[in-house]
């Protein structure tokens, strides 16, 4: 608070997705609530020649939120303690009891699975005025968005579920088990269905045209009065008879059980927002913040986070669309061209230079590891970056029996080719050289096989 009575100025430097753009509003709205003089940016990735590039402008202090866990040496070197790290990636154990890092696992929580940078962010905003328990949904929105979903019933945990009780406390939020379809608020039945790749629903999922087709053989009332319903409009009887014809389309194919069961959860609701829209439900908000971001829109975002209703949130439904069409047309990319995969026993590779764009690699691998020939791997796909580099995410699949941790495995492994890597146990990512590109795989592939 001293820097903020000060009058220093302040930069708050946050990530692009989802979780990002949730953490570094509720830091930047809770700074400014308290009459700080604080710009807010969106950066892709963090590195030491951007660490540079921040130190060498005119701020006071700088707030990292949703990154540099794993960069506290550089910073300390570039900024000599003007600055704070709000994160839960994990982190060093050297740095764990830096005071200028506060950060999940120091705390004693799972920076993968119980606190997302946006529940730390809301706990540091509650500190600094109790008042601000009116941000606890972006919380809720930001865990989702990150999948920390992972509780029985697809629930939140951990901090996480704090957030989520501050949010219920104050009659912004409600949580209710039902079928958690993407877009359950907004898109007709057979479309919401298609959206839906977690669980990957085979000859459903990406093909709303399969699933017109099945419901309408099956008599499901798909509108009323000549308006498409949505799944939130069904009665409990017309949920129930929903799985009925999903079960009989799926048959007996493999992991259709394991996906039936993973359709119903905790769904999140957003009591404030206007009904049949995509910000109503909190997973459906989180992805289209993510569209935001991924798609060089993050400034739209914000602006949602923020408060916009307006013309945001009109920009944003139009960045959604073309999101969703870059994600398809790259993973048609990749399906149908086998030499972009390569299975190193239980590791998938996937080469998606020239084929995925870097901003949507990501998504890409985590619907890939939701779908039948990849859910039981680990998968790391690569994509091209600028200045000669390679974007790196990987992902546990959703059926994998092994015991791994991608965070280290991904700092590691770049560290050894002057890249820069980190994460969760089950999802992380990293920056390499391009040139370094097989020695990297090699390296990934050796430390997840033992």
């Amino acid at each position: 608070m001293q820097v903020v009575r000060g009058g220093k100025r302040i930069l708050v430097v946050t990530h692009i997705d989802a979780d990002g753009l949730c953490s570094g509003s509720v830091v930047f709205a809770s700074l400014m609530r308290k009459g700080a003089n604080v710009n807010l940016r969106t950066v892709p990735d963090l590195d030491p020649a951007t660490i540079k590039d921040l130190s060498s402008q005119n701020y006071d202090f700088y707030v990292f939120v949703d990154l540099a866990s794993t960069l506290v040496t550089e910073l300390e070197a570039a900024l000599a303690g003007r600055y704070l790290v709000i994160d839960h990636h994990e982190i060093s154990e050297a740095d764990m009891n830096n005071p200028s890092v506060v950060n999940a696992w120091r705390y004693g929580y799972d920076g993968g699975k119980e606190a997302c940078s946006s529940a730390m962010a809301y706990f540091f905003a509650a500190s600094l005025d109790p008042a601000n328990s009116d941000l606890a949904p972006l919380a809720v929105v930001g865990a989702l968005a990150d999948r920390q979903d992972s509780g029985p019933g697809r629930s939140l945990t951990g901090l996480n579920r704090s957030a989520l009780e501050d949010s219920q406390g104050r009659g912004l939020l409600t949580a209710t088990s039902d079928l958690a379809f993407t877009g359950r608020e907004t898109r007709p039945i057979h479309e919401a269905i298609a959206l839906t790749s977690v669980p990957f629903l085979k000859g459903m999922t990406g093909s709303k045209d399969a699933v017109l087709s099945i419901l309408h053989q099956s008599g499901f009332e798909l509108k009323d009065g000549g308006v498409w319903r949505t799944v939130s409009s069904l009665s409990q009887d017309e949920k129930r008879r929903l799985v009925e014809v999903l079960a009989g389309s799926l048959g007996a194919q493999e992991g259709a059980t394991e996906a039936l069961t993973s359709l119903f959860g905790e769904v999140y609701t957003l009591q404030f927002e206007d009904p049949f829209t995509p910000l109503r439900d909190a997973r459906e908000f989180g992805t289209l913040l993510n569209s935001c971001g991924r798609m060089g829109a993050a400034s739209v975002g914000i602006s949602i986070c923020l408060g916009d209703r307006s013309r945001a949130l009109k920009d944003a439904m139009r960045i959604l669309s073309e999101y969703r069409q870059g994600i398809n047309k790259a993973l048609e990319a990749v399906n149908s061209d086998p030499t972009r995969t390569e299975q190193h026993d239980r590791v998938i590779v996937i080469k998606g230079e020239g084929a995925v764009d870097e901003r949507l690699l990501g998504p890409v691998i985590s619907i890939l590891t939701s779908s039948p020939p990849f859910k039981d791997k680990v998968v790391v796909g690569s994509a091209a970056s600028k200045g000669g580099f390679l974007k790196i995410s990987s992902r546990v699949g959703d059926s994998f029996d092994g015991q791994v941790n991608l965070g280290l495995i991904m700092r590691e492994a770049a560290q050894e080719v002057d890249g820069v890597g980190g994460g969760h146990a089950m999802a992380a990512g990293a920056r390499i050289p391009a040139s370094s590109s097989e020695a990297f795989s090699k390296s990934v592939v050796g430390k997840v096989l033992g």
